[in-house]
């Protein structure tokens, strides 16, 4: 044989030998039906654990062939009791091989094949060898009778077998029996004191009873056996069967007991029945159900249970009827019976559990496989559990559970013994940020152990704080406790059980101690700010999360405060020094952007209105200076003029004594006559040009006017402009009080110029006024002269009438001599008003050099500085060549005639000007 190819093969089919061995069973008794009434005394299970065994002694024993071949022939012996023949053999070889192959699959091959059938070959041969019969020796006839015993004997035995003669002495017991007492042979030797389960054969069995002759009697009585009992010896329960043997001739030849070792099976069905009971009264809802998914038991608790939810399940089962679920099937439960079916039917998915919602019922559901003593399935036991309270209970812890354990409140809690049960996420790590600081006051303080630790450590008179945390009426409590320089805020609650009874407290915890130090600083800020101060800030270093963001936002306030204040203090700084090119710059939101575009705008409109009055009081400068010089002009043209009338007077006094002497001296009246035609007619034409002079005297006043309304406008204008600056400065506050000190003096200066052109103006008017007034005596001189003109003309041609006329004559020259008078002191009066317009723009001249010294103080930009205009150079008026006096005539002497006066350079400069 190939004993290697045996072993090998053998140990990879050996995990699997009993479900092996178990087919082939099932499939020998398929094929071969006739082979099944040799096995009606024992189990299909039985004899595949002595099949297994048989296998099992016959691998073991390869190696050792004498007592492998002793073990076969005595295995012959015994199935050629039972019946076995050739053929037999065959079909368990054939049978077996396709079995082994089955299990093996791809691993079996042709050389295990082979060595397999060889060796069930051999062994068959080696049993059948055993055989006696017809064809082997004659037996005797005391040898044919022990067969025939011995059929009899092993026909009606089960298992454990033991024969005894008619004296009651043992004289056969097979190895199962032998085995058995031998595992029981120190407890029933506490009974049986002389056992020796490996020396039975010889020994009377009256030993093993108390009463040998009642026992006797009954074993020797065909009519009482087989007779069965079960008796318990040293603790040890057997079923013993006993059975009657017989001789050939009917006579009594002894006994055959067959012994079973219930011991185990008691103490199972013991265990069975006390669970039975447990089942029974147990709160557990169980429900079992066979092999076709009917319920076969239902305890108490299941039925008050699906009583209690009758109604809903109803829905879904119309025909649940909770008192009488033995007898139903449970497919009526389930959506697919036939996946639900596969399932329990199917040792290796069971146990399995499950949830399930029914009707709105959650069930838990928790089904196992119930197999029989052969392993097959003989159904399903299934834990039923109502966890729809539970669930719901479970949904709202969890819920709060994931509330508080996220939530941003620091919390914890204790029992009533005050030993923490719980501290969130949130408790844990503000304890463990703080954990340096609290571990000088709370040596022994670890923030990721608290759970377990008792908060009396935390109190230096723990029962004062016991006995506040137990009294309900005085919780909640809030309070605000320092600790190692932590600020916390602490409030405690109460925490009381379904009855009302205390079960212990909650306590939120909340660090104060950024907060108290942010109020700390914020008013710190608030104190500065109110003092003008804002350089301070929140040191926000150590702050975390909202308290930080809550500082920085502040710091970020003081400081959107303070650039602005900063830039607006800067530019008036630069105000205040007169600089005007400046302009205030940043980026700014909101109301503040609004505030920098006014102050940049008012600065804008400052340095407008100083560019505007700076070149207003130039232009004024200029104006006044013009004014001055033609005034002046105009002063030494008077003075001229004055000079020339006084010449005048003169000339008609000397003009009247020659006419007073005409009347003497008549002879020499044609020559005067003509002297004095040509002196009248001359003296026309200097009243001509008196007229003219006077008329552009008067255009010119009247200019000077327009002049200073344009100064009186500019002042006016001036003054708007200094009290818009002064309306701004007050706007401005505190910081546009020097400003407005400006602005006011601008506008007095504006209103001094404004005050002086005013005057200017009235004088002026005044000087118009007298210069028409002259007008009208030089057009008066003109006329008289004509009629002078005339009356020389007519004492020409009328040299006759000279002496009669010559008294009206000398009344005309006295009117001549009156008129002339009178224009030299309206002359003489002009020369004072112009002297006092020249002294005014004098005084014009300086105030306007004032003001343009007081925007001079200002700085404008280079585009706007312009060139100062520059007054025009004007001619100086020459002085007029003295004439000299004229002389008077020597009487009787014609009066000398005078020359013509040069009137043509006066003619220039009054053009001039």
């Amino acid at each position: 044989m190939e004993v290697e190819v045996l072993e090998s093969s053998f140990a990879l089919l050996a995990p699997v030998a009993e479900e092996m061995i178990g087919q082939f069973y099932t499939t020998l008794f398929e094929r071969y039906p006739g082979v099944i009434p040799m096995f009606e005394n024992t189990t299909q299970a039985q004899q595949v654990t002595k099949l297994v065994a048989a296998i099992k002694l016959t691998i073991e024993n390869l190696r050792n062939p004498d007592t492998l071949v002793g073990v076969l022939l005595a295995m012959g012996e015994r199935h050629q009791g039972y019946g076995a023949e050739e053929a037999h053999y065959i079909a368990v070889r054939d049978t077996l091989l396709e079995v082994m192959q089955q299990y093996a699959g791809d691993q079996w091959t042709e050389e295990i094949n082979d060595a397999w059938t060889g060796a069930l070959n051999l062994i068959a041969e080696t049993m059948l060898s055993a055989y006696k019969g017809d064809e082997g020796d004659i037996m005797s006839e005391e040898q044919i009778a022990e067969l025939n015993y011995l059929k009899a004997a092993i026909q009606g035995a089960e298992t454990n077998l033991m024969m005894c003669d008619a004296d009651l002495n043992i004289t056969y017991a097979n190895s199962a029996v032998v085995e058995m007492l031998r595992n029981r042979q120190t407890e029933l030797r506490t009974i049986w004191p002389g056992l020796d389960a490996d020396a039975l054969v010889g020994q009377c069995i009256d030993q093993f009873h108390k009463n040998p002759a009642h026992q006797r009697g009954l074993l020797a009585d065909k009519n009482r056996l087989p007779a069965e009992a079960e008796i318990v010896v040293a603790g040890i329960t057997f079923k013993v069967n006993a059975s009657f043997i017989e001789g050939d001739d009917g006579e009594y030849a002894g006994n055959m007991v067959e012994w079973q070792d219930l011991t185990e099976e008691k103490a199972k069905e013991k265990e069975v029945a006390r669970l039975q009971s447990a089942v029974d009264s147990a709160q557990t809802n169980l429900m079992m159900c066979d092999a076709d998914l009917n319920i076969t038991y239902a305890n108490s608790a299941v039925v008050e249970m699906m009583r209690n939810r009758q109604t809903e399940l109803r829905t879904i089962w119309p025909s649940l009827d909770a008192d009488a679920l033995v007898g139903q099937c449970i497919d009526q439960f389930h959506k697919n019976p036939a996946h639900q079916r596969g399932l329990l039917a199917d040792k290796n998915s069971l146990p399995a559990e499950a949830l399930i919602e029914v009707a709105g019922i959650i069930f838990k559901v928790n089904a196992s496989y119930i197999e029989g003593p052969d392993g097959e399935y003989m159904g399903n036991m299934v834990e039923w559990q109502d966890l729809t309270e539970e669930k719901a209970k479970e949904r709202v812890v969890a819920r709060l559970q994931a509330a508080v354990d996220s939530a941003q409140t620091n919390l914890m809690m204790c029992d009533d013994d005050l030993n923490i049960t719980y501290a969130n996420n949130s408790v844990v790590e503000m304890m463990r940020n703080r954990q340096t600081e609290l571990r000088t006051i709370w040596p022994s303080l670890n923030p990721d152990a608290l759970v377990g630790e008792c908060i009396d450590q935390f109190h230096k008179d723990p029962s004062h704080q016991r006995a506040l945390l137990g009294d309900k009426n005085r919780l909640p409590a809030e309070a605000e406790i320092v600790v190692a320089g932590i600020t916390f805020k602490v409030n405690a609650s109460y925490i009381e059980g379904p009855d009302g009874e205390y079960m212990g407290n909650m306590v939120e915890w909340q660090d104060l101690t950024e907060i108290k130090d942010a109020e700390k600083q914020i008013q710190n800020i608030i104190q500065a700010a109110t003092e003008g101060r804002l350089d301070d800030r929140i040191d926000h270093a150590t702050y975390d999360g909202g308290m930080k963001a809550i500082a920085s936002g502040v710091n970020d306030l003081v400081e959107t405060f303070s650039l602005p204040i900063r830039a607006i203090g800067s530019v008036l700084g630069d105000l205040s020094e007169g600089n005007l090119d400046i302009q205030a710059n940043g980026e700014y939101l909101g109301e503040i952007k609004d505030l920098m575009d006014s102050a940049n705008t008012t600065i804008d409109n400052l340095r407008d209105s100083i560019g505007n009055i700076s070149t207003a009081s130039g232009n004024i400068a200029v104006a006044t200076s013009e004014i001055a010089a033609g005034n002046a002009d105009l002063s030494n043209r008077t003075e001229q003029q004055a000079a020339e009338l006084e010449e005048t007077a003169a000339s008609v006094e000397e003009l009247t004594s020659t006419v007073q002497q005409t009347a003497s001296n008549s002879k020499r009246a044609n020559d005067l006559a003509e002297g004095a035609s040509s002196l009248a007619t001359k003296g026309g034409d200097v009243v001509k040009d008196a007229v003219v002079a006077m008329s552009e005297i008067n255009s010119s006043s009247k200019k000077i006017a327009d002049i200073i309304g344009v100064i009186d406008e500019i002042a006016f204008q001036t003054n708007l402009l200094a009290l818009n600056a002064a309306v701004e400065a007050a706007r401005a506050g505190e910081h546009g009080r020097g400003f407005a000190v400006v602005a006011s003096e601008v506008r007095n200066l504006a209103q001094r110029s404004a005050g002086a052109a005013k005057e200017i103006k009235l004088l002026i008017n005044d000087s118009t006024d007298k210069v028409n007034e002259g007008t009208k005596l030089v057009d008066e001189s003109g006329e008289v002269l004509g009629q002078i003109v005339t009356s020389v003309q007519e004492v020409s041609a009328l040299i006759s009438d000279i002496a009669a006329a010559s008294s009206e004559q000398a009344a005309g020259i006295e009117q001549v001599n009156a008129s002339v008078t009178n224009l030299d002191s309206v002359t003489q009066q002009n020369a004072a008003l112009v002297e006092e317009s020249s002294a005014a723009a004098m005084s014009l001249q300086d105030q306007s050099g004032t003001l343009d010294k007081a925007t001079s103080f200002f700085t404008l930009p280079a585009s706007m500085v312009t060139a100062k205009p520059v007054a025009t150079n004007r001619p100086a008026a020459e002085p007029a060549a003295p004439k000299p006096k004229p002389v008077a005539a020597p009487q009787a002497k014609p009066a000398a005639k005078p020359k013509p006066m040069a009137s043509g350079d006066k003619d220039d400069e009054w053009d001039e000007f």
